[in-house]
């Protein structure tokens, strides 16, 4: 009996483990579809869960298998607020653990605010988590409605704190309970950068609000392939240039990058709002990125950063193979060409003025694009 009660613990913390790494997220409340028989079917009841899965983390797991593309704000919002925030907040709340660090536990204690915000990191993480493995770009602008009503929820409960700080409040409870582990620093790299990763994307949306009805389909089409080599790039990145799994900083490291790419196309994007909306000269910064340098940066990029010592280390299975590579690069290729298209077209849609100053912030953009992960 006792083996069995330490198997289960074990595979609960498994499974705690892999939920901060992947975000399992998942939905309640998904509609069911009419059989042959004219009796109901409902796609959940043809998951089969893991045994560790219980409770709410059990309809989390079967909601996220069942739900998929296009998703709505109410899909968003239905959730099921289950996350491991909860679990690092009983971790440190815990008599057990408050009897054996005395010093830690008075210090980390969960205040009602601390409460509203895993609230609202619960539901921004799943939703989030959700809409990256399934979604495309327009769930994406779905994404940002939803955290937009979540954060309307945590300012009704914490009515004191100021409107314009409240999706930072995801990153301070965040680190509050986090005892600084390597594993927990991954994972706090991994928040910060999808919480910068909202912010764009909310700046996207009002962008694509604001803009006169002539631009919107253009603008629209800019986003959606701003998205696709969005995705393509870190996807170049992950599985080819940054590979190296056995470097235990690496999904911190990329993450921290990934975030201060977001940061860049927000602040793009104010400037592209300057331009277009009230005037603003842009002139360019930099010298246009030839053909040949971009072909360049992808054939310095198309290896792991320390290949040679993968090979010495003799593991090939950490090598992309020539395919991988292939298929990246040629994504990646295609969809820059998609988004050098789409820029062009709402360049030439502007009066010339304008449309000079845009394509100067294009080619800036285009050589930010051409870097490795900094140090």
């Amino acid at each position: 009996m006792g083996e069995k009660k330490s198997r289960q613990i074990e595979m609960k913390n498994m499974c705690i483990a892999i939920m901060m790494m992947s975000a399992i997220m998942a939905v309640a409340g998904c509609g069911g579809a009419s059989s042959p028989t004219g009796q109901t079917f409902d796609p959940r009841d043809t998951v089969v869960v893991p045994e560790w899965f219980t409770g709410e983390d059990s309809i989390a797991y079967i909601e996220d298998a069942v739900l998929q593309s296009p998703f709505t704000v109410k899909d968003l919002l239905g959730l099921a607020e289950v996350h491991t925030l909860e679990e690092a907040m009983y971790y440190y709340n815990n008599t057990e653990y408050a009897q054996d660090n005395p010093d830690d536990a008075a210090r980390i204690v969960a205040t009602p605010r601390d409460v509203a915000a895993v609230k609202l990191g619960n539901r921004f993480m799943r939703m989030g988590g959700l809409v990256s493995n399934k979604g495309n770009a327009n769930d994406k602008l779905q994404w940002a409605l939803a955290v937009n009503a979540a954060l309307d929820t945590l300012r009704a409960a914490v009515p004191s704190l100021p409107a314009d700080s409240a999706v930072g409040e995801i990153m301070r409870v965040v680190e509050k309970f986090s005892s600084e582990t390597q594993m927990e620093l991954n994972y706090m790299a991994y928040v910060s950068a999808m919480v910068e990763y909202y912010r764009t994307i909310e700046t996207y949306r009002q962008w694509l609000h604001d803009l006169p009805a002539a631009l919107k389909p253009l603008a629209q089409k800019e986003y959606e392939a701003w998205h696709e080599l969005n995705e393509a790039r870190n996807a170049f990145w992950n599985d080819v240039s940054y590979r190296q799994e056995w470097y235990s900083m690496k999904p911190m490291e990329i993450h921290g990058f990934y975030e201060t790419l977001a940061t860049d196309r927000r602040n793009e994007l104010e400037l592209e709002r300057g331009i277009v909306l009230q005037g603003k000269p842009y002139v360019k910064k930099g010298a246009t990125v030839s053909a040949a340098q971009w072909e360049k940066w992808i054939a310095d990029n198309s290896v792991p950063e320390d290949i040679d010592l993968l090979k010495e280390m003799g593991d090939k299975e950490r090598i992309p193979s020539d395919s991988l590579v292939a298929e990246r690069v040629k994504t990646l290729k295609s969809a820059f060409s998609k988004w050098l298209a789409a820029r062009q077209a709402f360049a030439a849609a502007l009066p010339e003025d304008k449309g000079k100053s845009y394509d100067n912030l294009t080619a800036d953009i285009h050589r930010h694009m051409i870097r490795k992960i900094e140090d």
